[in-house]
């Protein structure tokens, strides 16, 4: 199921973002989903359902847009401490 939503969006809004109309649905929904993403909304396996990626184009995508979680970010911070106490 989907939803059709219609907005009007000013000419000096999509000449700023350097959007031509017709890319416009599309990088909105790229937004969106990275948007629920950070959020954690969605999956990174709905991410990629959502817009017809495979999961290493989904994870270049969530990579590109910057679209981490804050759980991810304090995992990482962990994980290279640990990391560092293996090395030493």
């Amino acid at each position: 199921m989907s939803a059709t939503i219609e907005i009007s969006i000013p000419d000096a809004l999509l000449k700023m973002l350097g959007e031509e109309p017709a890319e416009f649905p599309r990088r909105t929904i790229e937004a969106l989903v990275a948007q629920a993403y950070r959020a954690g909304t969605i999956s990174h396996a709905q991410a990629g359902e959502i817009l017809g990626m495979d999961r290493w184009r989904t994870d270049a995508f969530l990579k590109t847009s910057q679209a981490f979680r804050p759980a991810e970010a304090g995992e990482f911070e962990s994980d290279s401490v640990a990391l560092r106490r293996i090395g030493n």
